[in-house]
């Protein structure tokens, strides 16, 4: 998704397009959940207005990666479902052992540990089920150490 021109316009165009093509009018959330490339849970606490809980519901570490599947909710109302592999050997050996715990989220424990990261936007669309979903990566010294799949089911 490397365009020149102002990220924001080209997102807000590409938005357009895919509501367009799918017959779908998307709402102020979805659309800002599908932009934003800051931490999914702050921006969710504050959509919400309420503190989130992020549960993981699976977890398994095959060959350096952990696959994790997690749902983000607020007051028991789940609001995205997120699939993420986790490229282990482009990480410090701290932020691999606190994500191994299972306890919080991806954006969380990076915050916390003060990890210099950048999230880059690889694609959005709508799933089957017609809940709008984007694959993006997080960046940490110019590798790919995530690439989450967020389902919005807000």
């Amino acid at each position: 998704m490397k365009d020149a021109g102002d990220f924001g316009s080209r997102v807000l165009k590409m938005i357009a397009a895919l509501e367009r093509r799918k017959g779908v009018a998307l709402s102020t959330e979805q659309k800002i959940l599908l932009a934003e490339t800051g931490t999914v849970e702050q921006v969710l606490s504050i959509l919400a207005g309420s503190a989130v809980e992020v549960k993981v519901v699976r977890q398994a570490l095959v060959d350096g990666i952990i696959r994790r599947e997690v749902v983000i909710s607020a007051n028991g109302r789940p609001l995205v479902r997120a699939r993420s592999k986790i490229y282990c050997k482009f990480l410090p050996a701290q932020i691999v052992r606190k994500l191994m715990q299972g306890k919080g989220g991806i954006g969380t424990v990076i915050h916390n540990a003060g990890l210099e990261t950048c999230r880059r936007l690889v694609r959005f669309g709508l799933g089957r089920d017609r809940h709008p979903y984007r694959v993006y990566r997080i960046m940490h010294r110019g590798k790919a150490a995530f690439e989450i799949r967020e389902d919005i089911l807000i």
